[in-house]
Parts: structure tokens; sequence; C-alpha cells
């Protein structure tokens, strides 16, 4: 068939080429319109569904104004330097100071404060003055009735857990739990909605809140803060949210890919920032919280986490707590030990490691029993609840059971006679309730009298040791999972402090003549148990060396992080963070090695078949349409060869997203052509770009930071549609009957996308195993991947939700089934080849 005569198309902001008739939704999908949708529907509703969580975009957009830009950019101004490269490093250093801010436990966060009034900074002020201020009230009123201190006590707790809590259910969701599960999952490219919104930041405020979350939101916060919009001040046809002053784009690092850095140094500040340790922070982030990782983002963590503890230290200087360097450090602890004292420590941490992988497994039969989500009320309740019991265990447990001590005399590890730390509770002057002081002081403080135990005479007998750490790990297990901002690594601390330190005094007794040290114990105890709940192992050995200053007890650290982790991932499969991701039905989180189910598949097996796939120069109306009846935010573009060619066609020729479909029509970029014609001449390589051009394609980079910025889920919406679709009849008075071909001229409105699809999207063949699929996608942070035939024709596309399906199901028959109908085709294929050249191509014959 002869080729037809090129048209050149002319649009206000773009000159190209065009085929609108080609395009033919039924031709590329034998079922009905809409039949895409109503089988993504067909599948069970998960989270992502009903939340909205959605892929990030990490993989950049290569189009040809993008290639453009690029080369425009190049041009250095200050010393052969853009000053890009000095931007993110100033942003990182504030990044810091502010994280070390929000750690710090009094008056160091006035200005987060007086965002959210007088309740938040009530919740967000000093944890260590408001425990210091509850003890005092025991202790005075313990003394006079028993029941009034009890119910004082109670009702002032549950006071605040209920503040805390209506924050969380009714105002910021999001900041429930640790927050470290969701920033793994936004890392490894799940977008979370309203997770790194201010109004969780300020829920999440304080000492007790998890500091990764905190360090990520802030990291995001100050990502978000580049770039302005213009004020609307002439009703001009573009929309002023798509239209950026260029002055404040030239460093756009609101973009998923870089804030996906400044994210991880976030995350890394806040653990550094919490612990006094900057370099387990910058280890912590590599090894559990970041799936992508480069030698730059490790300089960039450690400049940000060093900041947050110099920061944090010298504010700490002038406050009435000394927290930092080393959060939990102590002095009077001997470091001497014995190699032959490590067999014990091994004993201590293979039990303290069963305790982590027993807080995992009741975790997870517990939480199955809690109310649902949108049961707000009842879990409100629930958290009441626990609070009387606490409480009810703080007061009765030390009257019961506590034992009274005298006491200790000689200085603290801060050089500081603390008298305020002994509560004496029910026994007489000049003796402490040691039950009673372990359970009414702060954490940190009893952390650190533990890990200062030595000798013989020491200030916890071993009886009541066991029964603090009873009591911890039951308090811990009921409160993991409810609706409150509080995190689990402090809890798993104290919890296996307490039991080292018990198994070191069962250890003097039974070799009394070897110079046994309880703290130590407790130290190696909260290690492993942080281990055996966690299963980190780098991160962790070096944020207990940093934060307790007890660099001459890491080889007791090392043992205990190998021998815990060994013995709880023998008795549970998961640690913390994995075993929520995995409860979490909406995100679909890619860990580092592909799983194992993917070993007999291929990408034919796991592909999303009967792609919906677009021309190059596409009718508005049949946009518009697709867009309104699915979710889905990519889209392969094909072009059209005629038949002279071989494998004649529509070939793969680009990937455009639903963000760019949707500001191109917001913007009305349309151009009239000849739907007659199928090949038209594209001028844009040989012709300079238009300024505004460069705009629109920056401006599509930038499209969630003005629309719907921490709901990006609601731009696949049919809502956005439909305001689209409005103000397209109300500006330009284009009705959907306008978009309709005219029968005189067959002239119809289209959209030109070649001038900003990805023009290089990665494809695989249909052939290519399955893990390799998960690696690729997982190490190139992809969103889609195109399956492409032999001759480059796209019959499927996966996503991180096809592969998840196809690891949680598995399709080890299917695969047999495809593997047979893959030889029958190469076959047939083979036999209908017009020449033996193909046939000898077909089969990789010489």
């Amino acid at each position: 068939m002869a080729e037809e005569e090129e048209e050149e198309i002319r649009a206000p902001l773009l000159t190209g080429e065009s085929d609108a008739s080609s395009w033919d939704p039924e031709a590329l999908d034998p079922s009905p319109p809409g039949a895409a949708a109503a089988a993504a529907t067909a599948l069970p509703e998960t989270l992502n569904n009903e939340l909205g969580i959605e892929s990030l975009d990490y993989d950049p957009v290569f189009s040809v104004v993008h290639a453009k830009t690029t080369t425009i950019k190049q041009n250095r101004r200050l010393y052969g330097y853009t000053g890009a490269t000095l931007a993110k490093w100033s942003i990182t250093i504030c990044i810091g100071v502010l994280v070390g801010m929000c750690v710090d436990e009094s008056n160091a966060i006035p200005q987060l404060a007086m965002i959210s009034g007088l309740i938040a900074y009530v919740i967000e002020s000093s944890q260590e003055f408001l425990v210091t201020e509850k003890k005092s009230f025991a202790q005075k009123t313990v003394e006079g009735s028993l029941i009034l201190s009890f119910l004082g006590f109670a009702g002032f707790s549950v006071l605040l857990i209920l503040i805390s809590s209506c924050l969380v259910l009714f105002w910021a969701p999001p900041a429930a739990g640790g927050g470290v599960t969701l920033v793994m999952a936004y890392l490894n490219g799940n977008d979370i909605p309203d997770f790194f919104k201010l109004s969780t930041l300020i829920t999440k405020v304080g000492q007790e809140a998890p500091m990764v979350h905190i360090g990520a939101a802030i990291a995001s916060a100050m990502t978000w803060m580049h770039g302005s919009l213009p004020s609307d001040k002439d009703a001009s046809t573009k929309s002023s949210r798509s239209c950026w002053n260029a002055k404040a784009t030239n460093f756009d690092f609101y973009n998923d890919k870089d804030r996906r850095e400044f994210i991880s140094a976030g995350a890394a500040a806040g653990l550094a920032a919490a612990f006094g340790a900057p370099i387990g922070g910058v280890l912590y982030s590599l090894e559990e919280a970041s799936s992508f990782w480069s030698k730059k983002v490790m300089w960039r963590s450690l400049l940000c986490c060093t900041c947050a503890t110099m920061v944090l230290a010298s504010i700490n200087e002038w406050q009435f707590s000394m927290a930092l360097p080393g959060s939990m450090a102590f002095r009077q602890l001997k470091p001497g030990f014995r190699i032959r004292d490590l067999p014990l420590f091994a004993v201590t941490s293979v039990f303290a490691g069963v305790l982590g992988a027993f807080v995992n497994i009741v975790h997870d039969r517990v939480d199955r029993l809690r109310p649902a989500a949108t049961r707000k009320f009842s879990r409100l309740l629930e958290v009441c609840g626990i609070t009387v019991i606490s409480v009810a265990v703080m007061y009765l447990l030390p009257l019961a059971l506590g034992s009274c001590l005298q006491v200790p005399e000689g200085p603290l590890p801060d050089g500081k006679m603390d008298e305020k730390y002994w509560l004496r509770y029910k026994c007489s002057k000049g003796e402490y309730n040691d039950l009673a002081t372990l359970l009414f002081s702060l954490p940190r403080k009893s952390m650190q009298q533990l890990y200062n135990m030595q000798g013989v005479k020491h200030q916890f007998p071993t009886a009541d040791l066991a029964i603090h750490t009873g009591s911890v790990l039951f308090l811990f297990i009921i409160a993991y999972g409810t609706a409150t901002p509080g995190g689990i690594f402090m809890p798993s601390m104290l919890a296996g402090a307490s039991f080292g330190a018990c198994m070191g005094t069962i250890f003097q007794a039974i070799f009394p003549g070897e110079n046994i040290q309880p703290g130590l114990h407790a130290i190696v105890g909260s290690t492993a148990m942080l281990g055996g709940v966690f299963r980190a192992s780098i991160s962790l050995v070096v944020i207990m060396v940093e934060g307790t200053g007890g660099i001459d007890f890491i080889l007791p650290i090392i043992v205990a992080i190998v021998v815990s982790n060994w013995v709880a991932h023998h008795i549970y499969h998961a640690g913390a963070y994995e075993a929520d991701l995995e409860r979490l039905g909406g995100v679909y989180f890619m860990h580092s090695e592909p799983p194992h189910q993917l070993a007999a598949l291929t990408a034919s097996d796991i592909m999303s078949p009967n792609v919906i796939c677009f021309q190059e120069v596409v009718p508005v109306r049949e946009v518009l349409e697709v867009l309104r009846n699915t979710r889905h935010n990519g889209f392969p573009v094909l072009r059209h060869t005629s038949a002279e060619n071989s494998g004649a066609g529509e070939k793969f020729v680009g990937l455009v997203l639903r963000h760019q479909l949707l500001l191109l029509l917001e913007e009305g970029l349309f151009s009239e052509v000849d739907s007659s014609r199928q090949q038209h001449r594209f001028s844009l390589y040989e012709k300079p770009i238009p300024k505004q051009m460069l705009i629109l394609e920056h401006s599509m980079r930038a499209y969630h930071h003005y629309h719907h910025p921490h709901r990006r889920f609601l731009s696949s919406r049919p809502p956005e549609v439909a305001r689209i679709e409005a103000e397209l009849a109300r500006k330009r008075n284009l009705a959907e009957a306008d978009m309709a071909p005219d029968k005189k001229t067959k002239k119809v409105v289209a959209l030109d996308l070649r001038p900003f699809m990805n023009r290089a999207p990665l494809t695989v063949r249909r052939e290519c195993s399955a893990q390799r699929v998960y690696v690729i996608f997982r190490t190139l942070g992809l969103r889609h991947l195109c399956v492409t035939d032999s001759h480059n024709r796209v019959i499927g596309i996966i996503t991180r939700k096809d592969i998840a399906m196809a690891q949680k199901q598995g399709f080890q028959k299917k695969s047999l089934q495809h593997w047979d109908s893959d030889i029958r085709s190469l076959v047939a294929e083979a036999s209908t080849s017009e020449t033996s050249k193909n046939r000898n191509k077909l089969f990789n014959l010489p």
C-alpha cells in the first residue's frame, strides 16, 4: 500500500504529526469497552483500592522535550556549577537541624507547637517533665489513699491518651503506630496517602513518637517548599496550577526521585537524634528503611545525622535533660570481660531472641482481635481500657510483689545524685520500692540503672527483675497496634534490659566465683531483644554502641545480634516490620531478593494482558473515555507501520502516564487533524522547543506537587476527569459532541503525545524469567514494565501489583500451560514463515 501524503500538525504550542483514526480500543482488546476496568474491579478488593495506595514514579520520563531541557540546563552559571548540588546539601543540613530540634524534650519545638495550638503543645512538650510530675503525684497521694491516687493517676493518663488517640483517629490517621513500616513502604515505591502531611507530623512530634517517621516527614516538607505558583490575575485559558514561575523552578526537588533521597536522609537523622547515634542512623536507613541506596545518599544521610545529633546535644547543654550524645549512656560499668563469658552472653541472647519472636507471634494473634480501623469509638475504648490496665499494673505489682530496699549511695551515670529517680511508694523513709521505681520512671533512666548493675549487691533483686520483664512484655503486647502515635523500639529495649539483668543475677548465683556483671547482660539482653523483634543486624550493633557509649562491649553486642537473629528466625519467619507489611493488603512491598514462588514463572505468566494503548496522536474523546472508565496510570503508545515493512502493525514506541494526559487535557493542547491520514511528519527534533512547552514539561514532573499533593490517588478517580471535562466545556466551549470527527472535513480534535511520552521505557520479552523481572522492577524503581513479542508489539504490562499477586497465589500450573502454548505458537509461527531465514531467526539457528 502506498504511503499517504504527509501533513504537518500546527497547534498553539507544538508542531508535529497525527494519526487520529487508527486508534481503536476494540481492535486492541477483543472485550467490550471498559472490560479492562471491569476485570480489575472483579479482583478481590485490596487495601489500595480503599485507601488509594498507588506506586511512585521513581523512573524519570525521558521525552523529547526533557532531552531539550537537559541540554539547556548544561549551561553552568556559578563557577562551573548550576547550584543544584549546593542547594541539596543546604536542604540536607536544614533537615538535620530541624530533626534535632524536634527531638528536644522541652522547649525546642515552639514553632511546631504553635501550629497545632495549645493541645498539640501539651502533647509534644517534655515527656520527662510529665513523667516526673506524675511520679511525684503518685508518691504524694499514695501515702494518703491508694484508691484516690490510682483514680487520679489513671484519670490523668486516660486524658492524655484520649487527646493523642483522638488526634490519630479523627485528624491524622497515618500517625498511628510507629510509622517505620510505612516509611519503608514509601521508600520502596508505595505512595501512602497523607503520610507526610503536616497534620501527621504535628501529631507525631514528641520523644515517644518514632523519630524515623518524624525525620522523614520533615524531609518531605522541606522538598515541598520549593517552587511557587503564579497568581491567577487574568482569566487566561491556561490553568494557574499548571503554570510555574520560571525563577522558582530551577531546582525541582519535589519529584519522587529526589524526594526519595531526602526522605532516606531524614529517616536516618530521626533515629540518629533519638539515640545519639549518627553512624547507626545511617546504617539503619541503609539496612531497614531504604530500598534504594547510593554513595550520594550515604553522604547526605551522614551529614543530616551529624547535624541532628550536634544540634540536639547543643540544646541539651542548657536544658534539664542531658540525653545526647548517647541517650542511654552510662559510666559505672567496668569495661573488662573475659572470653569465657561469651557462652553466658550467648545463653542470654538465645532466650532474648525467643522472647522477641514470641512478641511477634503473639502480636500477630492479638492484632486480629482488635477493632477494625473504621470503628473509631471502639478503638478509643480499647486505648482507654489498656491505659487503665497499665496504671493498675503500675500500682498493684509494686504493692503486692515489690521489695523495699535502701537507697544506694554514690553518683548516677551523669555524675549527679538524682534522688527523684528512686520512688519510695509504701516503703519507709530512706528506702525505695524497686518495682515502683522501674515502672514509674522514664524508660531511658531505668535502662541506665540496669546497665550500671555490677557486683553482688545491686539495686534490683532477681525475682523483681523477672516480674518487671513479664509486666513490660504484657503491656508491650497489648499496647502494640493501638491507635496511638508510639513505637516499639524503646519498649523492646526496656524489656530486653530487664531480662538481661535478670539473667545476669541468675548467672551470679550459679557461678559465685566469677566476676559476672548483670549490667553487661542487660546490654546484651536489650540488643538481643531488638534483634529478635526487628531482625536487623549491623545497624543495631552500631546503635547500641553509640547510644550506650559502650564501645568496650562491642563483642558481646555482636554475639547478641547474631545469636538472637538466628534463633528468632527459626521460630517466626519475619520481623516486626516485615510482618506488618504482610498484614497491609494494599502495600506491595518488594524485598531485596526475588521470592522463590517466581522461579518457575515467566513474564507472560504474571503480566496483565489486553493492554489499553494509545496511538501517537489520539482523539481527545477517546482519551477522556479511557481515563473515565479505568484507573490505570500507564498507557503504551503505538505507531502504525505500513504493510511494506516486515512485521507490520502497531509498534511500541513509548509510554505515557495518566497525569501527563490529564495535564495535556487541562492545558488544552489540542490539534485538529485529518482522521483519514495515518502518518505525518514530526518536526520537533529540528525546531527549537517553545518556552511554554518547556514549562509544561516541568509541570508534568511537578504534577503531583500541585494536584492532590498528599492524595495522588485522586487523580485516578472519575471526579478528576469530570472536573477537566467541565473546565473544557466552560473555558473552551468544547463539549463531547464537538470532539467527534467532522463528517465533511474529517477533522478531529486530538492530542499529540510524542513530545512528552517516555521514548525509551524498559521492556522485557514474554519469555523473560519472572525473577529477572522482579530484580529489574525493584532495582530500577519501575512503575510499569511492558511485555513485548518478537516484533516489538505490546502483549502485556507488569506492575508491582501483578508481581505481588503472582507471589501470593503462585502460577505453577499456569506456567506449565503457558510453556506448552508457547512451544506450540513458536512451531506454528515457524511453519507459516515465508522464508527459511525467518525460521532460523525464530529458533536462533545459524
